[in-house]
C-alpha cells in the first residue's frame, strides 16, 4: 500500500484536483453545450492517417433507403482542423438528420467534436404540418458555429498539466472559460497492473438532486440492496475537505459474477450544484470482475483486501479540492 500512495501525482479533473497514484491508465469524456469532446493520444502522422480513413468511410456510405449520406466536409477555422455534415446512422428513416463532427490534432492528442442537428429544409417530410409549424426547420448552421467556436478554443493536455486559467480539464484536452452551465466531465483512473481498483470521478454543475447520499444510503431500497449483496457497511459519514462539505459511504460485498470487494462513494454539492460550485462524485471499486482480451474474468478476492483499499480511498479522497482560478 505504501508505495501507492507515497508518490501521489495532483490531476485536474474538471474544475476541481485531485492527487492520485502514479502509474494509472486513464479515460475519460467530455460534454459542453451538448457537444461529445473525446480525445485520443497520437501523433501528427496518425492524426492525418485516422481523418484520411474517416474522410473515405463517410464518403462510402450508403444510406438503406436511399437518402443523400454525406452533406458537406472541409476545414473548420484553423489549418489542420477537418469537419462532416453527414446522416449519421445509415439506417435512419429521416433524411433530416445529421451528425456535425469535428477534428483538430493538439500537443499530441486527436480531440474530435460531435453533435447532433436536423435540415428539414429540402426534406422529403418537409410539408407535413409537424415540421411546418417548428420555428427552426434546419439548426445546422447554428450548431456547426457552435462547434467549430469549442474546436477553436479547444487544445490537448497531458494528464499531469494543471492548468493555471479558469477552464474545464477532461481526459486529454482543456477547455478555457469561465464556469457555467451545460458541462459534463467523467474521468476513470485504473491501475496498470491491478485492473480491479478502479477510481471514477464526475463533476457537473447542472445537477442538483433532491436527495443526498446519506440519505440513499438510509432509504429502505439501499439497506435492501445491501441485504442482497451480503454487504458490510463499513464507514458513512460527513467530511471536510478542502474548500467544501462532502458526505460519503463505504461498504464491502458481493459484486457481479458472485465475487467480492469494495465500494465506496463521495458527494459534494448534491443538493446545491451551480457553476461556481458543481456536483462532484468520487467512486472507488475493487474486486468482483476485470474485463482481459474483451472477456470478463471473476476475481475470488481483491487485489487490495478491505483495509488496504480504505487506506487508499482515505490518501486519495481528502485531497479533493476546487482547482485554484479555476471558475
Amino acid at each position: 500500500m505504501n508505495e501507492l500512495t507515497a508518490n501521489l501525482k495532483t490531476r485536474c479533473v474538471g474544475r476541481y484536483l485531485v492527487d492520485m497514484p502514479e502509474g494509472m491508465y486513464v479515460s475519460g469524456y467530455a460534454k459542453i453545450q451538448g457537444v461529445d469532446i473525446e480525445t485520443k493520444a497520437m501523433s501528427g502522422d496518425a492524426y492525418q492517417r485516422e481523418i484520411e480513413k474517416r474522410e473515405a468511410e463517410l464518403k462510402a456510405t450508403r444510406s438503406a433507403l436511399g437518402y443523400q449520406f454525406l452533406y458537406q466536409d472541409g476545414e473548420a477555422w484553423g489549418k489542420g482542423t477537418r469537419y462532416f455534415v453527414h446522416l449519421g446512422n445509415p439506417a435512419d428513416p429521416s433524411d433530416a438528420a445529421r451528425v456535425i463532427e469535428a477534428y483538430k490534432w493538439d500537443h499530441n492528442y486527436q480531440i474530435r467534436l460531435t453533435i447532433e442537428a436536423s435540415d428539414y429544409t429540402h426534406s422529403v417530410f418537409k410539408d407535413e404540418p409537424s415540421i411546418k409549424q417548428m420555428t427552426v426547420k434546419n439548426n445546422v448552421p447554428e450548431k456547426t458555429r457552435l462547434v467549430f467556436g469549442l474546436l477553436e478554443k479547444v487544445r490537448g493536455r497531458a494528464d499531469d498539466e494543471i492548468p493555471t486559467e479558469p477552464g474545464l480539464c477532461f481526459y486529454g484536452g482543456f477547455l478555457p472559460a469561465k464556469a457555467g452551465s451545460e458541462e459534463e466531465v467523467s474521468t476513470q483512473y485504473v491501475l496498470n497492473d491491478r485492473k480491479d481498483i478502479r477510481f471514477n470521478i464526475e463533476s457537473t454543475p447542472d445537477l442538483r438532486d433532491s436527495t443526498t447520499l446519506l440519505q440513499h444510503a438510509d432509504s429502505p431500497e439501499a439497506r435492501a440492496a445491501l441485504k442482497a449483496m451480503d454487504a458490510k457497511v463499513i464507514r458513512k459519514g460527513t467530511v471536510e475537505l478542502a474548500g467544501m462539505k462532502a458526505e460519503e459511504w463505504l461498504f464491502e460485498g458481493l459484486k457481479p459474477g458472485d465475487g467480492r470487494g469494495d465500494s465506496f462513494s463521495l458527494r459534494a454539492n448534491e443538493i446545491t450544484s451551480s457553476p461556481s460550485s458543481p456536483f462532484l462524485s468520487m467512486d472507488l471499486t475493487t474486486g468482483g470482475q476485470v474485463q482481459i482480451q474483451d472477456q470478463y474474468v471473476k476475481l475470488d478476492r481483491a487485489s487490495l483486501t478491505t483495509g488496504e483499499a480504505v487506506a487508499l480511498w482515505d490518501a486519495v479522497s481528502r485531497t479533493l479540492r476546487p482547482r485554484p482560478n479555476g471558475y
